[in-house]
């Protein structure tokens, strides 16, 4: 059975203390790209957000040479995001999950002091793409309890990224802190849709290790576990459309649905050569068809794509849907959480 409570590390400030930090001029020539549409909880394009994590030591120190206080927005994601992950493979070295790790604890720390889980609008998408390539460890500390607790034991002020047994890196947060800037970046569509992309991508290689044959807590946990972090993900979107007005909130919809349909471009390979890509690509693709409701929808209709590829008969998956509503509804209690104790509690959604 899946985990029913997100771990979560002991509460100490994260602040480093306060100390003077040398730093040569460097040129730094980026540009990162804003979305179309935007809902700006923040009060403007530049945001508190942008100076605050600007002037983070921890910030300063990660990007030294280069004078992060001293960047514009979009100079500060572009920054970030050569630091945190240069290449977008999914791979890092344990300076750039270091540099990861400052930004979700500067950038939360920032909401703490706000009580409001909301970023400046052009660092949405750049840090939902960067949290995309951390998608490992992000999946890992939502859903995966054994993993996560190897997470707890290095999130806190004393610890930082390590490599596994098998020399992987992994990127450790708390995971209340991990969930509020999921949140924070989600107001933008194509950042949420980034994140949503990310996660299907992770349940789908959950979902595609049951074959078969499998039985018990060989169906039940990935089922568990993947509708408890698309709950989370459910949970987050109904808090955006909460709050704008019906036309934005069918504007962010679209938007979403456009992001994670892709229009169709992504080949979607044969379950037999790699059966998790086929799940996410089958399922991403189904939802230009299937409009909104197929998210609230999307770990019935992925067990369902994998039921049919692997021949499993559907009444097999009938009892683990069922449990998996239980699961879904963890991952909602977990944003909830998250925002009440920062003081804000998550808004209803619009009826």
């Amino acid at each position: 059975m899946t985990n029913s409570q997100a771990p979560s590390a002991p509460r100490a400030s994260r602040r480093p203390p306060a100390r003077a930090l040398a730093a040569a001029a460097a040129v730094v020539v980026l540009a990162a790209g804003a979305g179309t549409w935007l809902l700006v909880r923040s009060g403007g394009e530049e945001g508190p957000s942008c100076a605050t994590v600007g002037k983070d030591a921890r910030i300063r120190k990660d990007l030294a040479p280069a004078d992060a206080s001293g960047m514009n927005c979009r100079e500060l994601a572009a920054a970030l995001k050569k630091a945190a992950a240069p290449d977008g493979s999914g791979r890092h070295t344990l300076e750039q999950a270091g540099v990861m790790r400052d930004l979700v604890n500067a950038l939360d720390d920032d909401f703490r002091d706000r009580s409001r889980a909301d970023i400046a609008a052009p660092l949405r998408e750049p840090v939902a793409e960067l949290l995309a390539d951390y998608a490992t460890d992000m999946h890992a500390m939502l859903v995966h309890y054994s993993e996560s607790m190897a997470y707890i034991r290095h999130a806190g002020p004393n610890g930082g990224p390590w490599r596994d047994e098998k020399g992987v890196v992994r990127m450790p947060v708390e995971n209340q802190s991990l969930i509020r800037v999921m949140r924070a970046v989600s107001d933008d569509p194509a950042a949420y849709a980034t994140l949503r992309k990310a996660e299907t991508g992770r349940s789908a290689e959950d979902l595609a290790r049951i074959t078969k044959t499998s039985a018990g807590d060989g169906v039940s946990v990935p089922v568990g576990a993947t509708a408890t972090a698309l709950g989370l993900l459910d949970a987050m979107a109904e808090e955006v459309l909460a709050t704008g007005s019906k036309s934005e909130a069918a504007r962010w919809k679209a938007d979403v649905l456009k992001g994670l349909s892709d229009g169709g471009a992504s080949e979607v390979p044969a379950f037999s050569a790699d059966p998790a890509r086929y799940l996410a690509g089958t399922w991403e693709r189904g939802t230009a068809a299937g409009g909104y409701p197929a998210l609230v929808g999307q770990t019935r209709d992925m067990v369902g794509i994998l039921a049919k590829a692997s021949g499993r008969p559907a009444e097999s998956v009938a009892e683990p849907l069922r449990e998996a509503a239980a699961a879904g509804r963890v991952g909602r209690d977990w944003l909830a959480e998250a925002l009440i104790a920062i003081g804000s509690p998550p808004r209803s959604p619009r009826t």
